[in-house]
């Protein structure tokens, strides 16, 4: 028998090509007895390997490979716990000793944490190299021996032959494996291309000579080293010694500043206590009672006391300093989180369900997401590192992974392509999954006989989702008691301040290793602005918690689908749905934002939905038990926990047996997976009187799930926001709408959308002005929206707040301004082109002209912003459409008129109406309508529809886009700016759509 110990998998970063579970997969078909995984410097690949391990019934080494800065790389295996916690600690000092994507230790320091490792020399090297460091590991330092059927493989084994005896140390063999099948071979030299930033044409030497490095058998393994059976037999002596599995990995959380007297379990007791006095400030009902226990039973059997502590800790920290907050996603469903004001939601009045947040059967970690302002989240990450040390918290990682275009791209580039053709392919073959006829090549230009063409295609699919470089989380972290460097490998961030493991979240969840999610959410942040602003200048005091509710005019607003702005629920799709659902209540709002998400689309729930609001269709039920679940969803299961609730009340599952339902509609391999659970579904439900045609619908909806459904607790806190945003925008349009613009990039819509808006309802929009305008946006007597500094593209924001700080004592001219804020000519010629001069200068193109007159404006100049040339030139003015089409370029939007107003004559001509004029059209009319794309949306469950959303200078129009006409109109959709549109109008009560027949842009028909 014979074991891999020398193996690389895509986690080496383009040089393994193949994916852990690939070799895992393979070793065990090929009758391997064992594998290391052995990654440079990293156990990135290692958990995946691990679970694949499991499922194969092959054991895996965990091993990795250390760069020395003082000799050759030596690969280490942990023997027990303490020589993997050894061989965490070097990884993590290999990493944090340089900036990101950098390694080194020197062989002293691999030296002193060898206990409990064995230590393999891949290839020979100088013996005075590697002579202290295998003395550090008596009897367990070994050379390798690699036989590759290549040149240079007679005197490399020498030299290990030789190295080997002069230290008195045994020989071992190896494959130093890249790949899991030799097919895989072109691949690998892909990526070495990419790697080496080259072509494979002249890659060289570079490349592997042949496809020899790959997982071979026992048998062919001992063919290949017949002459040397004892290097053969020493990989299973190592294997043999190697006891360290993930599965003996012990993690607890942080438990800290606990009072005196009190353990984790008490103290969580007495602040749940605490809460449910400031939630239930009349008493506490006894059936919230009943559900605080039963949670309190089940937090304290799974020992997650301190990942309750530590987020309560965090959440107030973020409140002591007056950062918008608020939980969502299945804790939402635990009362003690809404005790603790983790979560906004009462779980009990709501009827959800605690399982789909913890359960005894799945003993899997909580997931507990909280949203914090994304400007100000920064302040809670760095408040969690230094409270409990980097060597105990780091955030989670994520691979961002090589797909669709980019795996186009640099497979191209390597295989010698030319950019344009690299280009051309990508934007044809990537959204079609890389199957591409020959007609759609040779419309993009290619040719469809083309070899490398056809290759680039093959090893792109073959690269799909390989991890490209690790990155951060959006706001994953774990925290834990014992050094976190001895469970999970820590490195450098490229963002200054921030540290992460090696592991990813699934990873993570796989072990039971705790995190909590501090996650980023524009809106809070624009929530905060808006109730600043108001409470400056309106002296209103307003939090998330006292906004009042259910307000009837805010509900008449959302019927008339004028939400540009809100959250969650201003997308054209939810927009489209607003007038049909006509919510409310706030429970509409709940469903309104899961109604329109994939899994409801897919598994055929909106209009069974929508004809029982309107009361075209009665539900009905077959039992009481299933009316309770379904009653408040009108007979659909909307909802994740509705379908457990369904597993268990109506099939007959255990809470876990449920859960383990909704995991597999979540999972990527939700058709697989489901299958086993219908049989037992229908079977359940048929043992317990229900029909099993009844059954297998209430199934074919579930499926709906694999494609994104949402959790009821998730949506009913998202629906918090969505109702605060729409609040704020009905009675406060102005304070709304300039916190929109300074938490900018976020949401749907562009500033120049946002702005049109606000004017729609009546705000008077001022321009910039650097007379007038501080950096950012704010309100003017009147409530007027003065447009900030900030809105200037070009402008940095030290010297936008470098004008806008002195601006207090007036400016007299331009050169006043140049003197007093000491910034850059090109930064003033940004200001001049914004028209922010005007109020100085008269007109941009006299700031322009006086620019250029100014002395150097270099900061130690004498003459430094004085006017250097009196010549006084009657500069021609700007144009409208010049002065239009400037303000574009420069703030993104114009105040003066709106480019379709420039261009409405051509648009008459052409017949076109304007996105208010079609609400004069009758439905079913042939109609055209011209605007500027803003939005252009193509969901996979749309079975190919386009929608597109056109604005112009009265609102906008949307236009939905069949596969043949979008097929026809690629070109235009995805590269023009202005867009005529022909088709047919839809009306659905107050919701307009036109299907469109035709396509072009509104260039090609002025030419």
């Amino acid at each position: 028998m014979y074991a891999e110990l020398v193996c690389r998998s895509n986690f080496s970063f383009l040089r393994g090509a193949s994916h852990p579970e690939e070799l895992v997969a393979t070793a065990a078909r090929l009758g391997l007895p064992a594998l290391a995984l052995t990654d440079g410097d990293g156990l990135y690949g290692v958990v995946k390997a691990h679970l694949a391990a499991r499922e194969h019934g092959l054991k895996l080494i965990l091993g990795t490979e250390l760069t020395l800065t003082e000799g050759p790389p030596v690969v280490v295996y942990a023997m027990d716990a303490g020589g993997y916690a050894n061989m965490c600690r070097l990884v993590s000092a290999s990493r944090m000793a340089h900036p990101k994507g950098e390694t080194g230790l020197p062989w002293r320091e691999v030296a002193e944490r060898s206990e409990g490792l064995i230590a393999l020399l891949p290839h020979p090297a100088p013996i005075e190299q590697v002579g202290g460091l295998a003395e550090a590991f008596p009897g367990r330092f070994h050379v390798g021996l690699c036989r590759t059927l290549s040149a240079g493989d007679g005197p490399r084994e020498a030299r290990a032959e030789a190295l080997a005896r002069e230290l008195g140390v045994p020989l071992c063999a190896h494959n130093d494996v890249h790949v899991h099948h030799r097919r895989r071979q072109p691949l690998q030299d892909v990526l070495t291309a990419i790697r080496h930033k080259t072509t494979v044409d002249k890659a060289g030497t570079r490349l592997l000579p042949n496809a020899e490095r790959t997982l071979k058998s026992p048998a062919e393994m001992a063919r290949l080293f017949r002459d040397r059976p004892e290097a053969i037999e020493r990989t299973l002596e190592i294997a043999q010694r190697c006891h360290a599995t993930l599965d003996d990995l012990r993690y607890h959380f942080s438990e800290e500043d606990l009072p005196p007297g009190l353990t984790a379990m008490g103290h969580l007791r007495q602040l749940t206590e605490e809460g449910l006095g400031v939630r239930y400030p009349a008493g506490v009902p006894p059936e919230v009672r009943k559900q605080v226990e039963h949670e309190m039973r089940l937090i304290e059997a799974l020992d997650f006391p301190g990942y309750f502590l530590a987020l309560w800790d965090i959440v107030r920290f973020a409140r002591s300093r007056g950062i918008l907050c608020q939980g969502r996603g299945s804790a939402a469903n635990s009362v003690v989180c809404y005790a603790l004001q983790l979560t906004a939601i009462d779980p009990v009045r709501m009827g959800l369900l605690f399982e789909r947040f913890l359960s005894m059967e799945r003993k899997e970690p909580p997931d507990i997401d909280v949203d914090f302002e994304h400007e100000r989240r920064e302040e809670v990450l760095q408040y969690v590192y230094e409270k409990h040390g980097r060597h105990r918290a780091g955030m989670v990682c994520e691979f961002i992974c090589y797909r669709g275009r980019l795996a186009l791209r640099e497979v191209g580039k390597s295989l010698g392509l030319s950019l344009d053709q690299v280009d051309r392919l990508s934007k044809v073959a990537a959204a079609s999954g890389f199957e591409v006829t020959p007609e759609v090549l040779v419309e993009a230009g290619l040719s469809a006989f083309d070899s490398r063409v056809r290759q680039t295609l093959t090893l792109a699919r073959e690269m799909e989702g390989f991890p490209r470089h690790v990155s951060i989380h959006v706001g994953g972290f774990v925290i834990t008691r014992e050094p976190l460097v001895d469970l999970i490998p820590v490195e450098n961030a490229a963002m200054k301040g921030r540290t992460v493991i090696q592991w990813e979240k699934d990873d993570t969840n796989a072990l039971g290793v705790l995190k909590v999610d501090l996650l980023a959410l524009g809106m809070l942040t624009a929530v905060s602005k808006c109730l600043a602003l108001i409470r400056e200048h309106f002296g209103r005091e307003l939090s998330l918690a006292t906004i009042p509710p259910e307000d009837p005019k805010v509900y008449d607003m959302l019927c008339e689908a004028d939400t540009v702005g809100v959250f969650q629920i201003e997308s054209r799709a939810q927009m489209n749905m607003l007038p049909r659902l006509k919510p409310r209540t706030f429970y509409d709002l709940v469903i309104e934002i899961a109604l329109i998400r994939p899994g409801p689309i897919v598994g055929n729930m909106v209009h069974p939905y929508l004809r029982r609001r309107n009361g075209e269709e009665v539900p009905t039920y077959p039992t009481p038990d299933v009316q309770a679940i379904l009653e408040k969803t009108l007979g659909v299961p909307l909802f994740q926990e509705q379908a457990m609730k369904l597993a268990m009340v109506a099939a007959g599952f255990t809470a876990g047996e449920a859960d383990g339902l909704r995991r597999a509609l979540g999972h990527k391999r939700a058709e697989q997976l489901l299958e086993p659970y219908r049989m037992r579904f229908v079977e359940g439900g048929r043992k317990r009187g229900y029909p099993a045609a009844y059954m297998e619908e209430l199934f074919a909806q579930f499926r709906g799930f694999a494609h994104y459904g949402f959790p009821e607790s998730h949506s009913a806190s998202f629906a918090l926001i969505a109702y605060a945003s729409s609040w704020l925008k009905c009675h406060y349009p102005q304070a709304f709408t300039t916190a929109l613009l300074n938490s900018q990039p976020m949401g749907f819509y562009a500033p120049h959308t946002l702005v049109a808006d606000a004017r729609r309802h009546g705000v008077e929009v001022r321009p910039v002005d650097v007379r007038h305008s501080g950096w950012d946006c704010t309100l003017e007597e009147g409530g007027a929206l003065r447009l900030g500094l900030r809105m200037v593209r070009g402008l940095g924001e030290a010297a936008g707040k470098r004008v806008a700080a002195a601006r207090a004592g007036g400016f007299s001219c331009l050169g006043d301004v140049a003197r007093r804020t000491r910034i850059p000519r090109h930064e003033l010629t940004r200001l001049a082109l914004a028209g922010a001069l005007a109020s100085l200068c008269g007109s941009r193109r006299q700031a322009l002209w006086e620019i250029q007159a100014l002395g150097p404006l270099d900061a130690d100049d004498l003459f430094f912003g004085m006017s250097m040339d009196g010549t006084q030139v009657e500069l021609p003015p700007m144009g409208v459409a010049e002065r239009v089409t400037a303000d574009y370029e420069t703030v993104g939007l114009s105040l003066e008129k709106h480019p379709l107003e420039l261009l409405r004559p051509t648009l008459r001509t052409l017949g076109a109406v304007s996105a208010e004029g079609l609400q004069r059209v009758s439905s079913g009319r042939r109609v055209a309508v011209g605007g500027m794309l803003i939005c252009r949306q193509r969901p996979p469950t749309a079975r190919g529809m386009c929608f597109l959303s056109l604005e112009d200078e009265t609102g906008i129009a949307n236009l939905v886009v069949p596969p043949d006409v979008y097929e026809r109109s690629r070109r235009d959709i995805h590269g023009a700016l202005f867009l005529v549109g022909e088709g047919v109008l839809e009306r659905s009560g107050k919701v307009l759509n036109v299907k469109a027949l035709r396509i072009h842009a509104l260039e090609g028909a002025v030419g």
